[in-house]
């Protein structure tokens, strides 16, 4: 076993564990901005928290950081485009030809998606390269249909159900 494990077979040995996919996304100054991530967890349920793992070099970043909001899109299968679309391949006008709605915070909610979670941040912890935002949940929403999955690199349809 290596003591000093290297960025390299740290990402090579998470590649190998299954996560959803999000797009979260934010707004500053009336512009809306969103990141793919499958960073997210739930926190408590009492009160209602998420937590999301930013890097702090995204633009995403500096959006959540000021506004002190954020919004998880949790996509559907048949969402890999979204997924694509705010992973960086977009950097300026991300949202064109997207038709989005707000919830409470004013973070955009994507249409389609089988969940969100609306949030005001209430703490932010640097770790590393990132920033952990833990966020109350102001209003969220699960709709109908199967999750968009990630996994060893590539995305998946995580709608089989194990017996």
């Amino acid at each position: 076993m290596n003591a000093a494990t290297t960025a390299s077979a740290f990402k090579a040995a998470m590649r190998h564990y299954p996560s959803g996919v999000t797009v979260v996304t934010s707004v500053r100054d009336g512009e809306p901005r969103g990141i793919t991530l499958t960073a997210f967890a739930s926190v408590s349920a009492d009160p209602p928290m998420v937590l999301v793992c930013v890097n702090r070099d995204a633009r995403s970043y500096l959006y959540i950081a000021s506004s002190r909001v954020f919004c998880v899109n949790l996509l559907s299968a048949r969402q890999q485009e979204l997924a694509e679309r705010f992973s960086g391949k977009i950097r300026e006008h991300q949202f064109d030809d997207i038709a989005y709605e707000t919830d409470a915070t004013g973070a955009p909610v994507l249409p389609g998606t089988i969940a969100h979670f609306d949030c005001e941040v209430v703490e932010e912890h640097h770790a590393g390269t990132h920033s952990i935002f833990i966020g109350r949940v102001v209003s969220c929403e699960a709709r109908e249909g199967t999750p968009l999955g990630y996994f060893n690199g590539g995305f998946h349809d995580f709608g089989m159900r194990v017996e």
